[in-house]
Parts: structure tokens; sequence; C-alpha cells
């Protein structure tokens, strides 16, 4: 009887002993995948090219135009056209190829026109530098501009510059010194020297005989 209680205690105490868990399996470690390279590198940048200015067409002269003649062509006008400027003042008339019944007799009548014009015209005829002009410098004097330049040590030095044709073909200029004159005697005498040179000039083509 003993060794039937003994072992019925044996059962239920094995019974009320807590079951230990099963060690969980080990799962294998998903393995990342590697990050995908990139199908393509991107492709390097191109560098911005500046593009070179394009220069305006040339005017070329029609072949067939003279002096103080200029042939035109166009879609609705064919003839000759005639220019003559004396003294700052213009004269121009279109000789038509369709009212004068044709181009030889529309140049001919074109050169006549000119031929005379020229003639009644010759008393307003001035040298270009004794017509007078308007200014477009930043000074509002003819030929005379400010402006600047570096000199040797590399200061910036303000100038006003003047510019005139002592003869023709000839051209001759001066500076003077804006900061050792001040701006409006520096402009002063710009003027006053441009002045100076032109009326030289004057007394010259006088004495020469040339149209003044």
């Amino acid at each position: 009887m003993a060794k039937k209680k003994a072992v019925k205690k044996k059962a239920v105490a094995r019974k009320a002993a807590p079951k230990k868990k099963a060690p969980a399996k080990k799962t294998a470690a998903k393995k990342k995948a590697p990050a995908k390279k990139a199908a393509a590198k991107k492709a390097p940048a191109k560098k911005a090219t500046r593009r070179k200015p394009v220069s305006p067409k040339k005017r070329t002269r029609n072949k067939q135009s003279v002096k103080n003649i200029k042939r035109i062509d166009s879609t609705k006008t064919h003839g000759w056209q005639v220019h003559v400027r004396r003294g700052g003042r213009l004269r121009t008339k279109l000789f038509s190829d369709r009212i004068h019944k044709g181009k030889t007799k529309a140049l001919t009548a074109a050169k006549k026109y000119r031929d005379d014009l020229v003639d009644e015209m010759a008393k307003f005829a001035k040298p270009l530098w004794r017509i007078k002009r308007t200014a477009r410098t930043n000074t509002g004097e003819l030929g005379v501009s400010q402006t600047h330049y570096t000199n040797r040590s590399g200061k910036k030095r303000k100038v006003i510059t003047v510019t005139v044709r002592s003869e023709l073909g000839k051209a001759v200029n001066r500076k003077f010194s804006v900061d050792k004159l001040g701006y409006d005697e520096a402009v002063k005498q710009a003027v006053s020297w441009r002045n100076k040179v032109l009326r030289a000039r004057l007394k010259e083509d006088k004495s020469k005989g040339r149209p003044v």
C-alpha cells in the first residue's frame, strides 16, 4: 500500500509541476538583400556653353547703284532712288521702271535729275564737321565724354576725354583729369580745347579755298 501511495504522489507532483517551454527554434536570420545598384550611372551634367552672339548681316550695296542713285528691287517697287544731301538738307526722288517704260530710261532720267540737283544744292554744301549735330555723349557736349582708366598702381581715375578732327581723316584727342580739376572745370577745358582746334581748321580751310 505504501508503494502505491508513493507512486501516486510522484504522478501528482509531475502533473502539478509547470511544463518547461521548448526552446524556440532558431530561425535563420533573413539576409538583407544587397541594395540594387543604379542601373545606369547618372550622366555628368553638361556645362552650359555660352552662345556666340549672332552678328547682324552686313547690308550689301546693290551693284547696280551709282553715285547718289540707289537701285531698288523689292516685291512692289522697281526703280532708281536719287539721294542728294548738302549742308544737312536731303532731297530724294524715285524713278520707277514702270512709269519711265523701262529700267534703262528710268536710270537716264534719274542721272539727269541728280546732276541738276547737285548744282542747285551746291550753295548749301558744308563740311560734315561744320553741320550742327545733337550730342550723344554722357556730358551733353559734342565730342566730349566722361570715362575712366586704371593707372599703373591699379587705381581708377576719372577723366574727360575729347576727340576732334583737326583735318580730313586725322583725329586728335586729349584727356582732362576730373580728380584734379573737378568735373565742371574738366568739361569746360575740354570744350574750349575742341573749339580751338576747330577754329584752326576753319582758318586753314579758308586759306586753301575749301568749302566752309
